[in-house]
């Protein structure tokens, strides 16, 4: 059975192995070291809200948070990232539902905001799917010192009700 819920600290042990090379860690967590350490993981823990895991029964198959809440504006959803073999099967689709209802409903912003890699196609296409459109973009290295372009979407209004049911 499919569950979200708020993610504890006994869950981050699971979480640092849920990025296994570095390329991952760098799509989900750019400023992260790999190999991804629970030291890490506290570290995000501490800094961000609405730290959330999705599991299938006693397996966490991904996570999310949000962070640098602008007061009654945004926040950033951040960190979005589903096991290589969860994916293609809905899971994501249902923690970024959960985490834009968390934005407008839970906290009542006026937007949710993300960032991705303009060559992380699969996240991509899920972020317009859910009406995300970019608002800017930055130049930043990844591990090899290759320059790899950082979209920042955003997403305003959206017809909460149209959004997937989070049951699977």
């Amino acid at each position: 059975m499919i569950e979200i819920r708020a993610a504890t600290q006994n869950d981050l042990p699971a979480i640092t192995r849920l990025l296994a090379s570095r390329e991952e860690l760098f799509l989900v967590y750019p400023k992260g070291r790999f190999p991804f350490t629970f030291q890490q993981a506290q570290q995000l823990y501490r800094e961000r809200f609405e730290f959330t895991v999705i599991r299938d029964g006693d397996t966490i198959a991904g996570f999310a948070n949000l962070y640098d809440r602008m007061q009654d504006k945004y926040a950033f959803i951040g960190n979005v990232f589903i096991t290589p073999g969860y994916r293609r099967q809905g899971m994501g689709r249902l923690l970024l539902t959960y985490m834009i209802k968390a934005v407008f409903e839970k906290y009542d912003l006026q937007e949710a905001r993300l960032s991705v890699f303009a060559d992380n196609q699969p996240a991509l296409a899920l972020y317009q799917q859910f009406g995300f459109s970019t608002y800017s973009r930055e130049q930043r290295l990844d591990p090899d010192n290759q320059n790899k372009t950082l979209l920042h979407m955003q997403l305003t209004n959206p017809d909460l009700d149209l959004l997937p049911d989070q049951s699977m």
